[in-house]
């Protein structure tokens, strides 16, 4: 059974599990994949909901998520008829449950947990959306037309619901879409991070999108995002970043996926294990009680680095999202091998012979009928592209810094020159150890300025 870990959080969650099981799938594991999937019955309730703890919903849009994921990756159609009947059950307990409820939309709850809030929650719709899309994908690929049909009406209508909800509340907040759909705006940020991860149910450059992740950045410490919780005041969370971090990577931001990348693997251990929170910002990094090594940060931070390299997006394979500067230069190379993706296995090596050339060769290998309609490299900020030949014909630059390829491109060459770095984005991972020191002692130093004695640790 998949844990979190062996001393805290020993048991099963559907919302965890569920990025377990795309890391393991993306990562060539699709048996263990199915080993986790097992689990996922075991949570599903007499009224056909899923539940890993009473009230939570956003079970079912993970559960119903992960089945589609996992066959979209394997398409192994004995898993989606197998699965399919507890699709059906799902799909039935959140029609009427959205019938029922005076916003028509996921059913309020109180839990006391991650939002911290009452009432309707945001996060839950995205997923629920999530979930009908996938359940909308596997009554396709099973030829169920009509229960396709019947699916995505109930996605559309709570589609309709949730932004007309959306739109009047996020007019009071600026644009940023607040952890609840109830008109409180309290609440710690959680599920309203997900508009566009695991799925897009919001247009990239939304500005709704844009002000939520601009207010929660506008809060990091170390940073990473802060979490509170009632009358427990302010800590850094370290899994939760990656929401971000992988949004910001689907709308091209990629100098501050980088700044994120780094810090989250800066406050990784020295193994390099992730924790939950419970860590005060600038304090004595004591997790306390809420014990490393955590298994949800291992699985979204090996999902994020995936994504970085190879990703999809709709039809399209992106390749290189995001880059460290200190993986670009002489000498350099980067290589993917073996990557599974919906559309197929994928590959390449990235070779750079000197400063100013690259050579970006690809290795697809897709599935039969299944190739994306066109890859997207994504060319480093920090290079200026000089000249692009694909298949050895020059192609014009692209100015928007993405270069849209034929899927069955096997050759592209770069001429480029590195431009300057701006001072807050760490070089390389030392530079960003080193930054952190700098700051700890600063502030240590001030925290103690008329002490007789001051001590470096």
């Amino acid at each position: 059974m998949q844990t979190i870990n062996q001393f805290q959080y020993h048991r099963f969650y559907l919302r965890d599990s569920a990025d377990f099981v795309r890391m393991y799938d993306t990562s060539g594991y699709p048996q263990i994949a199915r080993k986790v999937l097992d689990f996922f019955a075991t949570r599903q309730q007499p009224d056909g909901n899923f539940l890993s703890q009473p009230g939570q919903y956003d079970g079912w849009g993970e559960a119903l998520w992960t089945y589609g994921e996992h066959y979209r990756i394997t398409r192994d159609k004995a898993f989606a008829a197998e699965v399919y009947p507890r699709i059906q059950r799902a799909v039935a307990w959140l029609e009427k449950a959205v019938a029922a409820d005076p916003l028509g939309l996921v059913p309020a709850t109180d839990v006391r947990d991650n939002e911290y809030i009452p009432g309707h929650l945001t996060g839950y719709n995205f997923l629920a959306l999530d979930g009908l899309e996938a359940a909308e994908c596997l009554a396709r690929a099973l030829g169920r037309f009509d229960d396709e049909a019947h699916d995505k009406a109930i996605e559309d209508g709570l589609r309709s619901r949730l932004m007309a909800r959306l739109d009047s509340i996020t007019a009071k907040t600026g644009g940023y879409i607040p952890p609840a759909l109830d008109g409180d705006l309290g609440g710690t940020d959680w599920g309203n991070l997900l508009s566009l991860t695991p799925e897009p149910q919001l247009d990239p450059w939304d500005p709704r999108v844009t002000a939520t992740l601009r207010y929660t950045q506008d809060r990091y410490q170390e940073g990473l995002i802060t979490y509170r919780q009632p009358d427990q005041g302010t800590y850094l969370h370290h899994y939760l970043t990656i929401k971000n971090t992988l949004t910001e990577l689907i709308r091209g931001e990629q100098q501050q996926a980088i700044r994120e990348f780094y810090a989250e693997l800066l406050h990784t251990s020295s193994t390099n294990a992730g924790w939950e929170y419970s860590i005060r910002p600038w304090g004595d990094r004591d997790f306390s009680g809420n014990l490393s090594p955590h298994g949800w940060f291992a699985a979204d931070f090996r999902n994020l680095l995936r994504n970085m390299m190879v990703r999809e997006q709709g039809s399209e394979l992106h390749l290189l999202s995001a880059v460290s500067p200190e993986w670009i230069g002489a000498g350099k190379s980067i290589h993917v091998q073996r990557a599974v993706t919906c559309f197929g296995g994928y590959g390449f090596d990235l070779a750079m012979p000197s400063a100013r050339t690259a050579v970006l060769t690809l290795h697809p290998a897709f599935a039969t009928g299944a190739a994306p309609t066109r890859l997207m490299l994504h060319l480093p900020w920090f290079m200026k592209v000089t000249a692009v030949s694909v298949e050895g014909k020059p192609v014009t630059v692209p100015a928007s810094g993405i270069l849209a390829l034929p899927p069955e491109s096997h050759t592209v060459q770069l001429q480029w020159n590195r431009l300057p770095i701006a001072d807050d984005i760490p070089a390389s991972y030392p530079d960003v150890v080193a930054r952190y020191k700098r700051e700890y002692k600063s502030r240590f130093e001030r925290l103690n300025q008329g002490s007789s004695i001051v001590t470096e640790r």
